[in-house]
């Protein structure tokens, strides 16, 4: 009989946080900042939404916002917002890149006075804008 070795890093999430690639992170600035959501509408290809689905449940949102300006970020939050209630494969819950980009916009004091109210006609998630309670405390 072996005995193994603890090691309490495995357990560390943030230790194997892998940053949001750019290419992806791109393609979602371009789709956000180019889509129609005065009108509620989000085009996008079936390839488009595969390809994006991996990062909404990506830990990584608040380190990539950081390089992005307030206005892409907002585009973002707007553009997941309705993604994930237009999308089965968006469906995040409190693990929304919309909570973390709105943490984002808190911390730079630059969160529009109307945008809270969107989010939240906008969306069935109870998570949205605000994330978990839970990994607030």
């Amino acid at each position: 009989m072996s005995v193994d070795t603890f090691d309490p890093s495995q357990f560390n999430t943030s230790a194997k946080k892998k940053p949001i690639a750019a290419d992806l992170l791109a393609l979602a600035v371009e789709l956000a900042g180019s889509a129609a959501l005065d009108e509620i509408e989000i085009a996008l290809s079936q390839d488009q939404i595969n390809a994006l689905a991996p990062l909404l449940l990506h830990p990584g949102w608040q380190d990539a916002a950081v390089d992005l300006d307030d206005a892409a970020i907002v585009s973002l939050v707007r553009f997941f917002t309705l993604g994930e209630m237009r999308h089965q494969a968006w469906k995040a819950e409190a693990k929304s890149p919309v909570v973390a980009l709105v943490r984002v916009l808190k911390k730079r004091k630059a969160v529009p006075v109307d945008l809270v109210a969107w989010i939240k006609a906008n969306t069935t998630n109870r998570f949205l804008p605000h994330g978990d309670l839970m990994d607030l405390l």
